[in-house]
C-alpha cells in the first residue's frame, strides 16, 4: 500500500467516483440506492448474474428486515454476527395490506434453515452487502462469490495478510471466516486513516491499479493433469449453449489444479453427457463463500461430439472406471488417470472429431539414455533438464554453495533452491544431493545423513537425493525426515509417464517450492 499513490487516487476523479458509488445514505430514495448498487455490480461483480443476484438481496433483505438485524447497545460487532448467523434463515417473505412483513411458514417456502452453514456462506455476498449498507462500519461487501481469489489478489496487491482459510469440513468457519476478513479489513483502514466507502474502494478498484503494470501471462502452461467437472442446466443455459473460444469462467473443481491442466465437463442437465474440453486458466483456489468450496477459472473450451452417460456405460473400458461405476455421483474434482484420458479421446475420434486439436497431456522432454559417466554428468544431463521441465531457471538455484558446520568447516549441498540470509548461512526450503550411484543401502544410508546435515542446517522442509538411476524426495514431518518412508521414489525412465511427473511436480515444482519460503 503506497499511501503517497492512494492520496493521488483518491483525490482523482475515479477515485472520486468510486468513492461516491459505496457511499450510501439511509435517506437516499430507493431508485438512487438502486442506481448505485447495480453500477457496483456490473463493475465488480459478475454482471451477467445481475438480476439474479439482485433478487436474493433484496430477499435476504426482507430476510433481515424481519429479523431486527440492529446491532444492540453496547454489543461488539462479532457477538452480533454471531448472533445474527446462529439465527439467520432464509424463507419466502409475506406482507399484509399495511406493509407489514412476515415469514412464511409453508414448508416448501423455506430456502435456508437455520444452522444450515453450507448454504449460508455460499450467500455471503447477498449477507454482506446488506450488511455493509446497514452498518458499513463493522462489514465489508463481498462482490462475486465465484472470484474470491480475485478478492485475495486485490489484497495481496495491497499487502494484507488474510487469515487462513477454515477447510471445507468447518461449514460454520465457512460462514465466520467473512467476520475474520471484515476484522482484518477494519486493522487495515484504521492503519491507513480509510473510511468504509475508502476501503470499498482502494481494494475492488485501486489494487487493480496497482497490478496493471504487471506482466500478464497469456500462454498456459503444459497440462500434467486432466480433471472431470460438472454442469448444471443453469451452467449449461448460461455458458454452455454458445460457446465463447475467449471466456473465462468460474468451475467447481478439485484443489489440486493447476493452471494448464484440462478440465472435462459433464453436463447434468438437459441430458447426461460429456460436452467440451477446456484449460484451467488459475490453480484451484478454495472458496468459503462458495457452495462446492472448491473453484477454478477455465478457458479455451472446444465442444466435442455428446458421449453420453450410457455411452460410458457400455463402453467396455469406461464402464469400469470408478466416477462411472458409482454413477457419476460427486463428479466435481475427480481426477482422471493419463489411459483414462487416452481413452476417451478414443470414444471422441469414433465420432469422427479431430482430437488433433484437443490438448494433450505433457511428457517432460528428460534424455534418461544419456551416456552417465560421472556425478557430475547425473547433475547436467538429469537433474537439470528435470528442473528446467518443472519450471525454475538458473537464478532460482545455487550449486556448491558454502555452509558453515562448526567453527571453520563449510557444507557443500549439490543444489540449493531459493536461499536467503547471510552468506554461510543461509536458510533453504529445498536441499537436493546428487551422487553418481548409490548402488548399497549403506550409501544410501550415507547419503541421506549427509543431506540431513545441509538440511538441518538450512532449516529445509525438503530433501531430494538422485543418482543416475533414481530420484528420492523427503519431506519434514514434525520436524523429522523418515528416512525410511520417502514421499517421492521413481526411477528416471518413469518420469516419461505423465501421471508421474505430475505427482513430482505437486511435491517440487517450482511454485510449491517457492511458497515454501
Amino acid at each position: 500500500m503506497n499511501k503517497q499513490i492512494w492520496e493521488m487516487y483518491k483525490t482523482s476523479n475515479r477515485g472520486q467516483e468510486i468513492i461516491d458509488l459505496f457511499t450510501f445514505y439511509a435517506d437516499a430514495e430507493i431508485e438512487v440506492f438502486e442506481n448505485k448498487l447495480e453500477k457496483i455490480l456490473r463493475k465488480f461483480g459478475k454482471e451477467s448474474e445481475i438480476d439474479t443476484l439482485f433478487s436474493r438481496i433484496y430477499l435476504v433483505n426482507n430476510n433481515i428486515s424481519v429479523y431486527n438485524s440492529a446491532i444492540r447497545e453496547k454489543e461488539a460487532p462479532n457477538d452480533f454476527f454471531t448472533r445474527f448467523i446462529e439465527d439467520f434463515d432464509v424463507s419466502y417473505i409475506d406482507e399484509d395490506k399495511e406493509g407489514n412483513l412476515t415469514k412464511s411458514t409453508k414448508v416448501h417456502d423455506v430456502f435456508i434453515k437455520k444452522l444450515d452453514y453450507r448454504s449460508i456462506s455460499a450467500i455471503m455476498d447477498s449477507i454482506s452487502i446488506n450488511l455493509y449498507i446497514m452498518h458499513p462500519l463493522f462489514f465489508f461487501p463481498l462482490l462475486d462469490n465465484e472470484r474470491f481469489d480475485i478478492f485475495v489478489k486485490n489484497c495481496d496487491a495491497l499487502g494484507i495478510e488474510i487469515p487462513n482459510i477454515p477447510n471445507s469440513a468447518d461449514k460454520k468457519g465457512r460462514v465466520m471466516y467473512y467476520f475474520s476478513l471484515c476484522d482484518v479489513l477494519d486493522k487495515f483502514s484504521v492503519e491507513y486513516d480509510l473510511s468504509a466507502e475508502e476501503l470499498c474502494a482502494c481494494i475492488y478498484d485501486f489494487a487493480t491499479i496497482l497490478q496493471e503494470h504487471k506482466e500478464v501471462k497469456n500462454e498456459l502452461p503444459e497440462p500434467t493433469n486432466v480433471w472431470f467437472t460438472g454442469a448444471s442446466k443453469a451452467d449449461y443455459q448460461t455458458t454452455l449453449q454458445n460457446l465463447v473460444p475467449d471466456s473465462v469462467n468460474a468451475w467447481s473443481c478439485n484443489e489440486a489444479t493447476k493452471r494448464g491442466d484440462i478440465i472435462v465437463i459433464y453436463c447434468l442437465s438437459p441430458q447426461s453427457f460429456i460436452h467440451s474440453i477446456w484449460r484451467a486458466n488459475s490453480d484451484g483456489v478454495a472458496n468459503p463463500f462458495n457452495y462446492y468450496y472448491s473453484r477454478v477459472t477455465v478457458t479455451s473450451p472446444i465442444q466435442i461430439p455428446p458421449i453420453t452417460y450410457a455411452e460410458l456405460k457400455a463402453d467396455k473400458y469406461w464402464s469400469n472406471v470408478p466416477i462411472v461405476r458409482k454413477n457419476l455421483q460427486g463428479i466435481n474434482g475427480i481426477q482422471l488417470t493419463a489411459k483414462d484420458y487416452t481413452e476417451l479421446l478414443r470414444l471422441i475420434s469414433s465420432k469422427g472429431f479431430d482430437i488433433n486439436t484437443l490438448p494433450l497431456l505433457y511428457s517432460p522432454n528428460i534424455d534418461i539414455e544419456g551416456n552417465l559417466k560421472t556425478e557430475n554428468d547425473v547433475e547436467e544431463k538429469l537433474v537439470i533438464p528435470l528442473l528446467t521441465e518443472l519450471g525454475y531457471t538458473q537464478n532460482n538455484w545455487e550449486r556448491q554453495l558454502s555452509q558453515k558446520a562448526g567453527r571453520n568447516l563449510k557444507a557443500i549441498p549439490d543444489f540449493v533452491f531459493f536461499s536467503k540470509g547471510e552468506k554461510h548461512f543461509q536458510n533453504a526450503p529445498f536441499v537436493l544431493e546428487a551422487k553418481f550411484f548409490m548402488n548399497s543401502s549403506n550409501e544410501r544410508m550415507n547419503s541421506f545423513n549427509q543431506a540431513l546435515s545441509y538440511c538441518k542446517m538450512m532449516s529445509a522442509e525438503l530433501l531430494g537425493l538422485c543418482d543416475k538411476d533414481r530420484i528420492i524426495i523427503y519431506r519434514r514431518k514434525n520436524g523429522v525426515f523418515d528416512r525410511f518412508n520417502p514421499v517421492f521414489e521413481k526411477h528416471w525412465g518413469n518420469l516419461k509417464n505423465p501421471e508421474t511427473f505430475s505427482e513430482l511436480k505437486k511435491i517440487i515444482g517450482k511454485e510449491i517450492v517457492a511458497n515454501l519460503q
